[in-house]
């Protein structure tokens, strides 16, 4: 089997997986109606057209530090866009929310925590004064989803959930307290197919050495452009359904916890590298060990990770959309940012290889 850590998910598409359905009980959130997705992204457009009667203003208060996919649903619907500060430990700078929402009057504002922690903790009265004020508050729970603390008391939640595992799509919308009018039930079967293509031909080259890794990265471009391309809404397709639905969660949560641990010890003593997070919360699941890259340039350590087979994505890169619109704070962490993998694919040896190409890292400079 190949070695490789990161990038993208795989699976053997022809495996046999019961039929289940998905439950999103433990998210503990009060549900008065779910519609799965194909999409995260279009699940805030899912969100903004079924809101439309209650919006009094288009103008949107989102975080500086985020992904460009949150804000492009935000702009498609014809919304005017500002952004509120968070800290280098991505927790949200109440203070310029405050004023940014007096300044602008927004009619919804989208809240999201980071890499699994509870990054949210002290907006919980903010939150209530908020929504009290008329105000529509979306809480994007992608990268908390197997955490177990508290969320946010929102009106609405949505995710992707292809982010934590081999999914070809896959993403919902709840709504707290009212009932979505319809729901996709068309599936995006190119999608699908060009995923599962994908998806299976990583996994006869990680598992069975068959076939070029060219092929299976060609594979997932054209299944992205193919995402990227993508009009409408479609419901969340079949396999990823039962993908979802049959997650060994316990498992999930235990691996990622360890590995996360076993990262935050290699890497105590690395002074080319800035942890985020320096403890794990008991009920934290992480999504990656995220991490500031001080004492190098980052793509020339991402380069240097490459050649030991270990592949860490920048979450994220920023987007052209905050040009000249974020903080020194938030600039700093968009060029310094890097997400070590740490999922449910590894176990201790690799956990360990990586905090050794991270030793040799340091030693390169």
């Amino acid at each position: 089997m190949h070695r490789e850590i990161g990038s993208n998910f795989w699976i053997d598409r022809y495996k046999s997986l019961p039929e289940e359905e998905i439950i999103l009980d433990y998210l503990g959130i009060p549900t008065k109606d779910v519609a799965f997705l194909s999409t995260g992204r279009s699940a805030i457009s899912y969100v903004l057209e079924h809101i439309e009667s209650k919006t009094r203003n288009l103008v949107a208060l989102l975080p500086q530090f985020t992904c460009y996919t949150v804000i492009e649903p935000f702009l498609a619907a014809g919304y005017e866009v500002y952004y509120y500060e968070v800290n280098k430990q991505l927790e949200c700078n109440i203070t310029d929310l405050q004023k940014s929402v007096e300044r602008y009057g927004p009619s919804v504002i989208l809240f999201h925590g980071y890499f699994g922690f509870n990054t949210l903790s002290n907006l919980k009265d903010v939150v209530a004064n908020i929504r009290d004020n008329g105000v529509v508050v979306i809480e994007d729970v992608t990268q908390t989803l197997y955490s177990e603390f508290e969320h946010l008391c929102a009106d609405y939640y949505i995710a992707s959930l292809r982010k934590w595992g081999p999914l070809p799509d896959g993403g919902f919308a709840i709504s707290a307290e009212d009932t979505f009018k319809s729901k996709p039930q068309e599936i995006d079967i190119a999608l699908q197919e060009a995923k599962l293509q994908a998806l299976h031909a990583k996994h006869l080259y990680m598992t069975e050495h068959c076939g070029e890794k060219t092929h299976f990265l060609e594979l997932f471009r054209k299944a992205e452009a193919i995402l990227s391309g993508q009009q409408g809404y479609y419901a969340i397709s079949d396999f990823s359904s039962k993908v979802q639905a049959n997650l060994d969660l316990v498992f999930l949560r235990k691996r990622r916890r360890a590995n996360f641990e076993t990262l935050l010890q290699a890497t105590s003593d690395i002074s080319v590298l800035e942890s985020v997070f320096y403890t794990l919360p008991e009920q934290v699941t992480p999504l990656f060990f995220p991490v500031y890259i001080i004492g190098s340039d980052r793509r020339s350590a991402q380069d240097f990770l490459a050649k030991h087979d270990i592949y860490c994505p920048v979450i994220w890169p920023k987007p052209r959309y905050c040009e000249n619109v974020v903080s020194e704070t938030v600039d700093w962490i968009y060029d310094h940012i890097l997400a070590i993998p740490c999922d449910q694919r590894y176990g201790n040896d690799d956990m360990e290889r990586v905090g050794d190409a991270l030793v040799s890292l340091q030693k390169q400079i």
